[in-house]
């Protein structure tokens, strides 16, 4: 490397499309377990979080504008799941919003989607909303049905192998969605 050469910077943002606040760390200290007499000799990389349900970014792209709108209104927790359809499909049908937009919010709420169906232009942009507002609900109903199920289990003592078994048979899960569920919701409790 030469005295003149420059490096391209490198910056980390991180879009968060969570329901719930962002309650990670923003740096890489915060995610490694560095002993203390250490700590002054490793960068801290600091990242920009971006929250979608919840942003004050200022962008010039209209679709950009358009996804992140619609994912407040989605996913922001001040209005009912009626409310929420209802000004997202007033929000769409104001600014035009394009399908493109439209299927990107559905894959970052996880809705399961008649991409063929939209596409037609048939009036589907109510029942997508509605789509997408009772997939949130399911999960935050199957969320709190595993939480409820890993309380039950560390309250009474048992391991963490009979909780994960107990959470596949009583909510007909793979083993893999039951250890994120622990992962989650256990390690809080503990």
């Amino acid at each position: 490397m030469r005295k003149t050469d420059r490096f391209t910077p490198v910056i980390t943002t991180v879009v968060y499309y969570g329901e719930k606040p962002w309650d990670g760390a923003t740096a890489l200290h915060g995610m490694l377990d560095i002993p203390e007499e250490m700590r002054p000799y490793v960068n801290d990389y600091k990242m920009i979080l971006v929250e979608a349900r919840e942003n004050s970014l200022a962008f010039s792209n209209g679709n950009n504008i358009d996804s992140f709108n619609l994912l407040e209104i989605l996913l922001g927790r001040d209005l009912s799941r009626n409310e929420a359809r209802e000004k997202a499909i007033q929000y769409s049908e104001e600014h035009g919003t394009d399908k493109a937009v439209v299927m990107t919010i559905a894959g970052a709420t996880n809705s399961k989607i008649d991409y063929n169906a939209f596409a037609k232009g048939d009036g589907r942009m109510c029942t997508l909303f509605e789509e997408i507002a009772m997939e949130n609900e399911k999960k935050g109903k199957a969320e709190g049905k595993a939480e409820g199920i890993i309380e039950t289990g560390l309250d009474v003592g048992l391991s963490e192998q009979d909780i994960l078994e107990r959470l596949q048979d009583k909510m007909g899960i793979p083993l893999q969605k039951a250890q994120e569920y622990f992962m989650k919701f256990g390690k809080q409790m503990v």
